[in-house]
């Protein structure tokens, strides 16, 4: 049985809190699979712990967000990565699923789910710091071929799983597709190369996203409003390695010239400080 004042258990709490605007018993017997006795438990260890951050709502019968809570953040997480971790906590069903109706969910079916052994091998092999073997499907050799690599992280880029890893027949780090690799053997050989190897992988590099120089006043405004906080612009930090696929998945244009509205509504601001890590 977990300690009185479990930190994990808290934080699940106080995201639940922070995201629903109130804790029920309900609720966390609903995301948890807890007894009724347990969930009361669960509610008055939080109390106990954060005093001010509910009140009891006699109609809704929850504990409901106070003001007090939404100025204060548990290790002052932001609300990106509060966001992530909440919907992580409560799992995102389909919109197409109608056997358990949910406010939040996946306006999209999952079409890239990785195989699970496949999945774990890498996983394991990562962690261990040993090569595998893959069978492996590219657009450049769509016939399946094998691969010795390294592998040091899965990574989920837009839609798509992807393993990063150091290819002892190219000899430098690239990125494979899960869904493109049918097998996968964990060898006894250690890696070749390791993650603090990976110099790409290793470097942050900011990005600045803007709004594409074509649109409107009026729809530069909107952009700013829904995107950087009613800014100009919106600066974030990211893995050299992983800056293509998030140009990508944001569809911001690198080259203003050619990739337009209403295509491309956001814009790279400084492409001569990312240019080097685009694909």
């Amino acid at each position: 049985m977990a300690n009185k004042s479990d930190p994990i258990r808290l934080l699940q709490m106080e995201l639940i809190l922070r995201w629903e605007g109130r804790l029920g018993n309900a609720r966390l017997r609903d995301v948890f699979g807890l007894s009724q006795i347990r969930a009361s438990q669960w509610i008055k260890e939080f109390r106990d712990a954060y005093p001010d951050w509910t009140q009891w709502n006699s109609v809704s019968r929850t504990f409901d967000a106070t003001y007090r809570f939404y100025q204060n953040k548990i290790n002052s997480q932001d609300d990106s990565s509060s966001l992530t971790k909440y919907s992580s906590i409560i799992g995102l069903k389909s919109a197409l699923e109608n056997d358990k109706p949910s406010v939040l969910v996946a306006a999209f079916p999952e079409i890239t789910t990785p195989d699970p052994k496949i999945f774990s091998i890498l996983s394991h092999a990562a962690n261990i710091n040993r090569q595998v073997q893959i069978e492996y499907r590219s657009m450049k050799e769509p016939e399946p071929h094998l691969r010795i690599i390294s592998p040091h992280s899965i990574v989920r880029a837009g839609r798509r799983w992807h393993v990063r890893g150091y290819s002892s027949l190219n000899q430098q780090f690239r990125d494979y597709t899960l869904g493109r690799i049918s097998s996968v053997k964990l060898l006894d050989a250690p890696s070749e190369r390791l993650m603090q190897d990976d110099i790409a992988w290793m470097t942050e590099v900011p990005v600045r996203l803007i709004a594409h120089p074509d649109l409107s006043y009026e729809q530069e405004t909107v952009i700013r409003y829904e995107l950087f906080s009613n800014t100009s612009a919106r600066v974030t930090t990211c893995r050299g390695a992983l800056i293509s696929y998030f140009v990508q998945d944001v569809r911001a244009a690198v080259d203003v010239s050619k990739q337009k509205p209403p295509e491309y509504q956001l814009a790279i601001g400084n492409i001569e400080d990312i240019k080097q890590w685009l694909f």
